[in-house]
């Protein structure tokens, strides 16, 4: 008897002094921030007052860069641009892998998706994907996704003959959902056709519903619990909310379903990602870095990061090799995060974007006129002519700037440990950019709390700004969608805002001020997004 308590007694030593040393990783390296709880970290605070909310007030206490702890998992937050450029891009061979909060992500069903996948395999699954998004591919999808938003049109042309006011967030939803089904994975689910009894439309929402609880507070504070309750706990709740069903699991048998129909008929081909992810399971290739590289690093123009992000991702890359096919894994799993990618953050997007011209009306007004004439009064939605209009691409910034939807997202992971000005980075510490703090540095964005979409128009963007705008991240593993959701949002205010005049009479005039819907590392529109549409009145040509 007294040989077991003295063995628990001993063991209850061990564990608070690991647990307090491990607690003390930030301090050791010289990291300010918060002071965590023996218990849960700084977990409990993001809890009760919400993960952007939390940042915000630390970044305002300890500065630019801040160490905290989620749960047991030390993070250093960082909201200096050059910091960023060196851990995104300068230092990027000592970089490459992204660090998760929790493992597989809050919601699970995504462990060989690209956003998880470390290493070659990271490489090897990228440069497959690469390819549908290059400029010409983009251009070739473009007739399709004026297509869809023309059913898009089609739900706004019922709620204007019924001069009704009605709220656009749902149409968005289902129009980002379904152009992403359409044009991604080449399937028509006609989810826009009838938008309130679409079930793929219902499991892709829950699934961005999930917040907080207590139960999660406690599981991710022991990390010993997570791969045993975690996931359970997780799918338990999700089952509970949407009729006995896991929409994860519901989706991702969709994706898979899909994948199998592709197969079976291989006569139906057509270039799209999944049909790439099919392919590239027969294939055995080298992998090239201009692979890697080619459709969104390479070709992000007007970002002063391009030529080094390609000498990066070219000469200091880490990974390189024969890139074998892709697993069954890999093809569903990306399948799903495409899905899921190119739903919430595009109709957040959106629904932000309509917030802020609702709001402003004359910005609403200067950006139709833009249009009207890049798009011969509405008549020809061209590609290349959408990609030049200046005050469109500036709007759209600018409210991304302010509220953009992923605020938490781009994570890296020390491979080796690495020092930064005064502070260290240890091997394995995941360090995730600040991307809200960043995108509100008044000395880059002066008076950052107003909306000025000119502070982006081509004659007024500075150098600094390339390295503090950052709603799609940086470096050679941005996001791989970025320019797809920019013309899929383009292609739709285009052909929405030269048809239609918004307006509302809940939404206050001037006012820049959104209150958000804010989960662990997205938020949306937290209020209703109710609208009224009235015809353009054109004057005779």
């Amino acid at each position: 008897m007294l040989l077991y308590v003295t063995c628990a007694v001993l063991g209850l030593i061990i564990f608070v002094w690991q647990r307090r040393r491990h607690l003390s990783i930030h301090q050791r390296n010289n990291i300010p921030g918060p002071p965590p709880s023996f218990f849960s970290g700084n977990l409990w605070d993001i809890y009760k007052h919400g993960h952007l909310k939390m940042l915000s007030r630390w970044h305002k206490q300890y500065g630019p860069v801040v160490g905290y702890y989620f749960g047991m998992k030390p993070v250093v937050v960082c909201a200096d641009p050059e910091h960023l450029k060196t851990i995104l891009l300068k230092e990027f061979h000592n970089f490459a892998d992204r660090s998760d909060l929790v493992s597989g992500g809050p919601v699970g069903g995504l462990d060989s998706a690209l956003t998880v996948l470390r290493g070659q395999r990271w490489k090897d699954v990228r440069s497959t994907l690469t390819p549908s998004f290059t400029s010409r591919k983009l251009k070739q999808l473009n007739p399709e996704v004026c297509s869809i938003v023309d059913g898009f049109l089609k739900n706004i042309d019922t709620e204007f003959a019924n001069s009704n006011e009605f709220n656009i967030y749902e149409l968005y939803q289902a129009l980002t959902l379904e152009t992403i089904c359409k044009t991604g994975m080449g399937v028509d689910f006609g989810i826009q056709e009838d938008i309130k009894n679409s079930k793929i439309l219902d499991s892709s929402r829950l699934i961005f519903t999930q917040k907080f609880n207590l139960v999660g507070v406690i599981i991710i504070s022991f990390p010993i619990l997570w791969p045993i309750l975690g996931k359970l706990i997780t799918a338990l709740r999700l089952r509970a909310q949407n009729e006995g069903i896991n929409p994860v699991d519901d989706l991702k048998k969709k994706c898979a379903d899909v994948v199998k129909l592709r197969r079976a008929n291989p006569e139906n081909h057509r270039v799209d990602l999944l049909q790439l992810m099919i392919d590239a399971q027969k294939t055995e290739k080298p992998t090239s870095d201009d692979d890697l590289i080619a459709g969104d690093v390479a070709e992000e123009k007007d970002r002063e990061s391009n030529e080094a992000a390609a000498n990066v991702a070219g000469s200091e890359c880490p990974f390189s090799g024969k890139s074998r096919g892709l697993t069954d894994d890999e093809v569903i799993d990306n399948a799903f995060l495409i899905l899921l990618a190119g739903f919430e953050t595009t109709s957040s997007s959106l629904a932000f974007i309509t917030k802020m011209l609702l709001r402003f009306p004359e910005v609403q007004e200067k950006l139709r006129q833009e249009l009207l004439e890049a798009t011969d009064r509405g008549k020809r939605f061209d590609f290349e002519k959408l990609q030049k209009c200046h005050y469109m691409e500036a709007v759209i910034q600018e409210v991304l700037r302010m509220y953009p939807p992923v605020f938490f997202f781009t994570t890296r992971e020390a491979k080796e440990d690495i020092v930064i000005d005064d502070f260290t980075i240890p091997k394995g510490m995941g360090t995730f950019a600040s991307t809200d703090e960043l995108h509100h540095n008044e000395d880059i964005f002066p008076d950052p709390y107003k909306f000025r979409p000119e502070r982006f128009l081509p004659e007024n963007k500075t150098s600094a700004m390339s390295w503090a705008w950052q709603p799609f991240g940086a470096g050679p593993r941005n996001c791989i969608g970025m320019r797809f959701a920019q013309m899929e949002i383009k292609i739709t205010l285009a052909k929405l805002l030269t048809k239609y005049v918004l307006s509302s009479r809940l939404e206050p005039l001037n006012d820049e001020h959104i209150e958000t819907d804010d989960f662990p590392v997205t938020q949306r529109v937290g209020e209703s997004l109710l609208c009224k549409v009235e015809r353009v009145q054109l004057s005779p040509e």
